[in-house]
């Protein structure tokens, strides 16, 4: 009888855990060098950790390998798993359940963006604006984004704070990976695979 009750409460106390959110909070800026920052904080960020992505291609030294010749790989197999029978439906809600259970606490962008044509960065701006305006009306989100006719580049900054529950990451991802489509995708990559 001890044994199930010490098996229930080490379920017990990993369903607790699983119960207590991850926060991510990030930021990015684009100027005339990049940077970002990244920190993921777990119980309420009494325990973190700091990434500091910039410049890390520059820290790190690449051993000259030799190229070893490349085999040639098809798609096909996964064009045939995305015709699998209702799988494109189950991947598109398993894309919105993912975003579902991401908590935006907050989010700030402001972009200015310029192409090398004034008239392309007009068209850009013409299709992008009214998206932006309906974004702004709906949602909490403080998203700016302006054009830039006289230089061309992208400048600007994306700050953002995320709460997730990785029990609901977990569920969501079971439920996926264990539904009769995905199942079927799976089988269908696995015979196209092997002709």
């Amino acid at each position: 009888m001890w044994v199930l009750a010490v098996v229930f409460g080490v379920f017990l106390f990993v369903y607790l855990l699983l119960t207590i959110p991850f926060d991510v909070t990030f930021y990015v800026e684009k100027d005339a060098n990049f940077k970002s920052r990244v920190r993921v904080g777990w119980m309420f960020n009494l325990i973190g950790r700091d990434f500091n992505l910039t410049g890390r291609d520059k820290k790190r030294k690449k051993k000259p390998e030799k190229e070893k010749p490349k085999k040639k790989r098809s798609v096909k197999p996964f064009i045939a798993m995305l015709r699998a029978r209702g799988f494109q439906r189950r991947l598109l809600r398993f894309i919105r359940d993912i975003f579902g259970s991401l908590h935006v606490r907050e989010l700030r962008a402001y972009l200015r963006i310029g192409l090398n044509d004034p008239a392309d960065t007009g068209m850009l701006f013409a299709t992008v604006a009214p998206a932006v305006v309906h974004l702004r009306a709906f949602t909490p989100l403080d998203v700016q984004i302006l054009p830039d006719f006289e230089q061309e580049g992208l400048r600007g900054y994306l700050k953002g704070r995320l709460r997730f529950f990785p029990i609901q990451i977990i569920t969501v991802m079971s439920l996926f990976a264990l539904s009769p489509a995905t199942i079927r995708a799976i089988m269908a990559l696995a015979l196209a695979w092997r002709r």
